[in-house]
């Protein structure tokens, strides 16, 4: 098939979960012998500079991009506040962007068109005018629920308003726009459920994030002697729940075992997550290599109360073969067991437990960490994944 794929940011450099699950939907389909060219967004967060991107890749992809300014804007957002129009999506809004869509479009006909999030599906009309390709939606998240959760935290009550509103707006666009598709590809069944339940009335197939593994599953013994957090800072889900784990679990941790260190790594962290070493916390923020750091012999956690959609980095981490503390958000849609891959808690109290558990008892970590890596990679290989969408894209395709 000849594909077009559509997204947000830049898959390359994998900075992120969303770069990692576009990149893997893009190798997938060349792998399968697929004809992909790549349009991308390129923002001042994910700027995207060919010079630094491998050649190959380039050659591979036709890789291009349109820069779109979506810093925040005080101005704008009470302007689409007052509109009642999502501020999410208007930032993405670009004439650059629809002319070199449309440049794209007159050149090259294409089987289907694979929109990667909904921050870009307002260019469904667009392509609608210029193509007679299928158009997917590929949701990485339900959008709103996101900020349904963010605005249910304790807080500031005017910014909590403001989430509200974010929320409702965001709702109102998902339940209105999904139907202009003819696919909805989610992340996870559980978001499939929440999209039929906003209306959506079009074919929906669920691809989870794959990876490529070797065919060995076993994992070498090590004995857990940290908790780590590792995850892209410049995500308000991951922000409020270190502050979390940090304030409300990691006390009770340290009540227990007065030496256990936590570290915390990840690209743009914020400055009030300095080090307090007299609390046995380090911040190491943005790490060379994501591989070599999973490497070491840490107990990881995944601590978010709000989102949709599924953790990139808990795939990579159980499928390393690390021993999991995390929400029950936080393991949604990979099929973990309480007890059997992973431990998972909700309460602080119930988080800190866990953690104390596998700190203090080294066979139950290692038990943990040999299941949770022999259920992710018999679930989430990139191949069966790639396989089975690509089944379902040509029912669809014209």
């Amino acid at each position: 098939m000849r594909i077009l794929q559509l997204c947000p940011k830049p898959p390359r450099p994998s900075l992120d979960g969303g770069c990692l699950a576009m990149d893997a939907i893009t190798q997938g389909f060349l792998s399968q012998g697929h004809h992909v060219k790549v349009l991308v967004v390129s923002t001042e967060k994910h700027p995207f500079d060919i010079k630094k991107q491998d050649p190959d890749y380039v050659n591979s992809t036709s890789i291009e991009a349109v820069t779109i300014n979506t810093a925040v804007n005080l101005k704008d957002a009470i302007k689409n506040l007052v509109v009642k129009k999502s501020y999410h999506i208007a930032r993405f809004s670009s004439q650059n962007f629809t002319d070199k869509l449309n440049e794209i479009l007159d050149s090259t006909p294409f089987d289907i068109i694979f929109i990667e999030s909904l921050f870009l599906a307002s260019y469904a009309s667009a392509i609608r005018n210029k193509s007679n390709a299928k158009v997917v939606l590929r949701a990485h998240n339900v959008e709103h629920t996101i900020w349904e959760g963010l605005a249910n935290e304790k807080g500031n009550k005017l910014k909590t308003w403001y989430l509200h509103k974010l929320a409702e707006q965001l709702k109102k666009y998902e339940s209105k726009k999904v139907n202009d598709f003819d696919a909805l590809i989610t992340i996870t069944k559980e978001d499939a459920s929440t999209f039929k339940s906003l209306g959506a009335e079009i074919p929906i197939h669920t691809a989870p994030f794959g990876m490529d593994f070797s065919s060995d599953i076993t994992i070498k013994s090590q004995d857990a002697n940290h908790v780590f957090h590792f995850g892209s800072m410049d995500w308000k889900p991951n922000i409020h729940g270190v502050e979390w784990l940090k304030k409300d679990v990691w006390p009770i941790v340290r009540q227990s075992i007065a030496d256990a260190n936590l570290v915390l790594a990840g690209r743009n962290m914020p400055r009030s997550f300095r080090s307090e070493e007299d609390k046995g916390i380090e911040v190491v923020g943005e790490v060379k290599s994501a591989a070599e750091f999973l490497k070491r012999p840490g107990i990881m956690t995944i601590p978010l109360h709000s989102g949709s959609g599924m953790r990139v980095k808990a795939i990579e981490g159980m499928s390393a073969g690390i021993p999991t503390v995390s929400t029950t958000i936080g393991v949604c849609g990979l099929g973990v067991i309480h007890k059997k891959h992973a431990l998972i808690a909700d309460s602080a109290e119930d988080f800190a437990s866990a953690l104390i558990a596998l700190l203090q008892d080294k066979h139950l970590a290692n038990q943990l960490a040999c299941a949770g890596k022999e259920h992710i990679q018999k679930t989430f290989s990139n191949k069966l994944i790639i396989s089975e969408l690509t089944a379902f894209l040509h029912e669809i395709k014209p």
